[in-house]
């Protein structure tokens, strides 16, 4: 069973972390979607545009207004890819200032609970390693703490 941090500072930060990665994921989930819905209309475009063409050429009885008929029909092809492109662009961009302000917000607080938490090991090493030192202290200065065992050469 996992177990949960107790310390204010501990829970703090974790609670910044999930935030962080919630908000990173929603507005990843939103850039997404937008992007489906982007490639479904231009797809949509392309077959309408794919049929509206097809039509007229199964219309000519000619084969030069076969040829004038193709030509035509790519126009109308060659601009909705290049709105496509410039939408796709457009919304990536989008996404990537939403995902880079997102994370600049959050980074100040992510960093802050990460300078507290290793104040807070550090006071915690500090303070284990003292406990240590007192602990042994007794013991070391029997061995020569003071000079009263030291072996002299007679």
């Amino acid at each position: 069973m996992p177990s949960f941090p107790t310390n204010p500072l501990m829970k703090s930060g974790l609670e910044a972390q999930v935030s962080f990665i919630t908000e990173l994921t929603r507005r990843s989930y939103d850039a997404m979607r937008k992007l489906n819905e982007l490639n479904l209309h231009f797809v949509q475009q392309m077959m309408q545009d794919a049929a509206d063409a097809s039509g007229n050429m199964l219309r000519c009885t000619d084969p030069f207004q076969l040829a004038a008929a193709a030509a035509k029909a790519a126009q109308p092809a060659a601009d909705h890819l290049r709105h496509y492109q410039q939408q796709l662009f457009n919304m990536l961009s989008g996404a990537q200032l939403e995902l880079a302000r997102n994370a600049q917000s959050l980074v100040p607080e992510t960093s802050r609970y990460a300078s507290v938490m290793a104040r807070s090991l550090e006071d915690d090493s500090q303070r284990s390693g003292a406990a240590r030192d007192s602990a042994s202290a007794p013991e070391s200065r029997g061995y020569g703490g003071n000079g009263a065992h030291r072996h002299t050469p007679g």
